[in-house]
Formats: structure tokens, C-alpha cells, sequence
């Protein structure tokens, strides 16, 4: 396995990369043709990677980041600080951040659903209004954020639907108070938009949708279903696109 491990991979496909000046050291032991030698050199390159540690032993690597110098000792060209992982759950979530660039709402539904496993999302990108909208970064990023957030909600529930610490902590920081980020319908709204805050799941339920997540940024809105039944184990997002109710 450690051979493997050091000598054939299991990460890096692509060929080593060019450096003129290739000589890297990290804690002065020389790394320049192992992993975090290739790590430090796409770092410098500006590139988005990460190493893969194990905790202990006589240097410990359970450290972020690992500072790699480059260059001889007596003639440093610099340090460059590798984003280092040594808990498998953080490697995972950065493998999935890292994917392919969210330009696009059709990208945006792709990349959500796999990284929020408690979602249930919906075509978001098929309904026409959102459609027919320019597809901005900073929608985007406040989409994800929403998402990500009632994600943590939805990972903190027991097997039976109640609330654990960690979802209390969401629904305390962010379903109360003024500046709230989620939030529900007036009851003038609820009846007077009833139709069009109405959505269809997607396990084929019609399901009526006040509660939403604000985007200050052009007035958006995430329509999702809330209160969710304790038996569901993911939640229903159904709407994102410009406030329903404006005007």
C-alpha cells in the first residue's frame, strides 16, 4: 500500500510540472520529487490542489498548510503554503469544491446536488423565469451559501425528524430575527401568490412554498418546503429566480 502510495499515485495523473528552479524542502528534508513537492510546485502555479497527510510520527503532518520552501537553503526563492488534508471527510469536500467552474445555472443545479447530499433540488435551471435570467457570480455564490446551510440543517436531524444541536444552531442563526436569512410569507402574499409559490417535487408532490431564502443581489429568492414532515430525510428546493412576490 505505501508503496503504491509513493510511488505510483493515487493522485496526480497529469505530467510533473515545469519548474526551472525545481528544488523544494519541507521541516529541511528535500520533498522536490515527492507529493507535496508536486503540491508546492501548483501551488506556486497558482493552481487549486491539496496534499493528503497522515496524523503522527517523528514530523507530524496533521498541519494546514504545509509550508514548502523553494530553492536551495542558502538561496530561498520563496515558501508556498500547500493546502494539506489529513481527515478524509475534509479531502472529500474539497474534491467536490474543486470541480469543474459554476458558470452557468444548469452547472449550478449539477454542482449542488452533489455537494448537498440533503438536498432534494429540483430542475431549477428548467423553469423559464430562471431561464431567461443572466446567470451572475454573485447569485451563484449566495445560492450555494443558502444551500449549504440548510444542508448542515438537514445532516443535523435524528432518524426520527427532530432537531440535533447543530440544527437548532442553524435555525437560531439564521430562521430568527430581523435580519434573517430565511423566512416565510405574510398571509396576504401566502393567499394572494398561492399559485405561483406553488411547485411541483421532485417525487411528483405539489407543494405549496412560502418559506424562502433572501439574495439581496437582484432581489432573488430560494423557494423550499417548510415545514418538512420528520420522515423526509431531504430537502425540497424548488424555486430559485427573482422574488415572486415583488409588485
Amino acid at each position: 500500500m505505501f508503496n503504491w502510495l509513493d510511488r505510483a499515485g493515487p493522485f496526480v495523473d497529469d505530467d510533473k510540472l515545469h519548474e526551472e528552479d525545481d528544488y523544494f524542502e519541507f521541516a529541511d528534508l528535500e520533498v522536490t520529487a515527492t507529493g507535496l513537492g508536486e503540491a508546492a510546485r501548483r501551488t506556486k502555479a497558482s493552481e487549486d490542489c491539496a496534499s493528503y497527510s497522515f496524523e503522527g510520527g517523528e514530523i507530524d503532518f496533521a498541519v494546514d498548510p504545509l509550508e514548502v520552501d523553494h530553492g536551495l537553503r542558502e538561496e530561498r526563492y520563496g515558501r508556498y503554503p500547500v493546502r494539506n488534508h489529513w481527515r478524509p471527510e475534509a479531502l472529500i469536500q474539497h474534491a467536490i469544491s474543486s470541480g469543474p467552474p459554476v458558470n452557468s445555472w444548469p452547472v449550478l443545479v449539477e454542482v449542488a446536488r452533489t455537494r448537498f447530499p440533503h438536498l432534494d433540488i429540483a430542475d431549477l435551471h428548467a423553469n423559464a423565469t430562471l431561464a431567461r435570467e443572466p446567470f451572475e457570480a454573485s447569485v451563484r455564490d449566495k445560492a450555494l451559501t443558502l444551500m449549504g446551510l440548510l444542508n448542515t440543517y438537514m445532516a443535523g436531524r435524528r432518524d426520527d425528524g427532530a432537531e440535533g444541536p447543530v440544527s437548532k444552531e442553524v435555525i437560531e442563526a439564521h430562521f430568527k430575527g430581523e435580519r434573517a436569512y430565511f423566512t416565510g410569507e405574510s398571509t396576504s402574499n401566502e393567499n394572494k401568490f398561492r399559485r405561483e409559490m406553488t411547485f411541483v417535487g421532485r417525487d411528483g408532490r405539489e407543494i405549496f412554498a412560502p418559506w424562502h431564502g433572501k439574495i439581496s443581489h437582484r432581489f432573488f429568492r430560494i423557494h423550499f418546503e417548510w415545514p418538512l414532515a420528520p420522515e423526509h430525510r431531504r430537502l425540497p428546493i424548488l424555486y430559485l429566480g427573482p422574488k415572486i412576490t415583488k409588485g
